[in-house]
């Protein structure tokens, strides 16, 4: 006996992608915000390192400039890139005998509430170097 050929399922593909398609695009965008995130936290990073530079003194500000706010300005310049940029509110030094330590706070605007319910990631790094002699001491 011949077997019946089965009849053509015209429009299966284009149901499935359309059943899968928001799905995928959540994982998109969820993914393009953590490539954000990632990219905002490296910044973050080479900021509080960038000022923690100055602040333990082993770059050299101009003499007019403190050390915290040289620090601050540092870690400023490193995070302009950023969108909001960096602000010197948002930086935070701590000297003490032999160590400096430098904080960086940022609210990060995410694209969808997916990683933080509140459309926002607040994210911090600090850095913290030991103090750099002092020459003729």
């Amino acid at each position: 006996m011949i077997q019946p050929v089965p009849a053509p399922r015209r429009g299966t593909a284009a149901t499935e992608l359309a059943l899968l398609l928001p799905f995928l695009g959540l994982m998109f965008v969820a993914a393009l915000d953590f490539a954000r995130v990632f990219h905002v936290t490296q910044t973050l990073e080479a900021s509080a390192h960038a000022g923690a530079l100055f602040a333990s003194g082993t770059a050299q500000a101009p003499a007019a400039t403190g050390q915290e706010q040289a620090a601050k300005n540092a870690a400023c310049a490193a995070g302009a890139s950023l969108v909001p940029a960096l602000q010197p509110d948002q930086v935070t030094v701590t000297l003490d005998g032999t160590t400096a330590t430098v904080a960086v706070a940022y609210d990060f605007p995410l694209l969808t509430p997916v990683l933080g319910s509140s459309g926002q990631v607040h994210l911090t790094r600090t850095v913290t170097m030991f103090t750099a002699p002092v020459p003729g001491n």
